[in-house]
């Protein structure tokens, strides 16, 4: 089961990515407007202001220097000078705004819009910053409300997706987008949200409201499930000095009576694991 790693109350947690460059697991705290950077092996966590909402990002080739998603619009941002340099605005329709991403295995940074809108309506959509020539491309991919779930097979061919708002975690072949279909589907309550691949091709999903994260067969199939003290597990991570903690954000908004769990970022050791770097912007 998960334990608390660092608790720091965010309010929606997401993201987290290990960085084996400085051995820090970096996330967000999207409604906090922040960045974070965690350090397991001093316990020191590290905090950067936000102009606004940071719901996804990418570690680039130049160290230091992070591709932002953020709420209105793409940019880098320098962590030793706290500069932003916007790319692009983003390219959702009137309500939405930028969401999950994750960078291919060729270096771009493929990310998603969601809808704030209450109900939320299938408006959102999946986008793909090209690293060569810096455009922003829109991905031929069914509207979604919540685009989430976006992560890459060990040698790219494979694209994992989801609505969050669908029990189900969809995929399809990649760059191509053919043969879309269902991966697995979500049983047992919860809502798919957050995903990340091992070097073995399996497939680490936190649900929403699930209390869990579930590590998916190449083929589909349940391989296991990691309970959890928060129980709105938003987005896993795989990482350590060991190579070997599986990490997990978490979110506390919503909850009347919230834990010391949620929000906080979580963690367990998996003897045996494969964990796989993720991919860097190329540009």
């Amino acid at each position: 089961m998960f334990e608390i790693i660092d608790q720091s109350d965010d309010l929606l947690g997401e993201c987290p990515i290990w960085c084996p460059r400085t051995h820090r697991l970096f996330r967000t705290n999207i409604l906090g407007n922040e960045l974070l950077a965690y350090e397991p092996a001093t316990g020191a966590r590290e905090r950067w202001a936000m102009p606004e909402r940071l719901a996804s990002f990418a570690f680039t080739a130049r160290q230091g220097v992070l591709l932002l998603g953020l709420e209105s619009c793409l940019a880098f941002f320098d962590l030793a000078t706290g500069t932003f340099m916007e790319i692009g605005a983003s390219p959702g329709n009137l309500g939405t705004r930028i969401g999950d991403g994750r960078c291919d295995r060729a270096g771009n940074f493929v990310f998603g819009t969601m809808h704030e809108g209450v109900p939320q309506e299938r408006v959102g959509a999946f986008y793909r910053l090209n690293a060569q020539t810096m455009t922003i491309e829109s991905l031929a991919l069914p509207g979604v409300a919540i685009a989430n779930g976006i992560c890459f097979s060990p040698d790219g061919a494979t694209m994992y997706y989801c609505d969050s708002l669908q029990p189900k975690i969809l995929c399809c072949d990649y760059p191509s987008l053919e043969n879309q279909r269902v991966f697995a589907d979500v049983i047992d309550g919860g809502g798919p949200d957050g995903s990340c691949v091992d070097a073995d091709g399996f497939v680490w999903n936190a649900q929403w409201g699930g209390s869990r994260v579930v590590r998916y067969q190449p083929d589909g199939g349940v391989d296991r499930v990691i309970a959890a003290p928060a129980s709105q597990t938003t987005c896993p991570a795989i990482g350590g000095p060991s190579g070997e903690m599986l990490y997990c954000t978490s979110a506390r908004v919503g909850i009347a009576t919230p834990t010391d769990a949620d929000g906080a970022l979580l963690g367990v050791s998996v003897p045996g694991i494969n964990g796989l770097p993720e991919t860097c912007f190329a540009a």
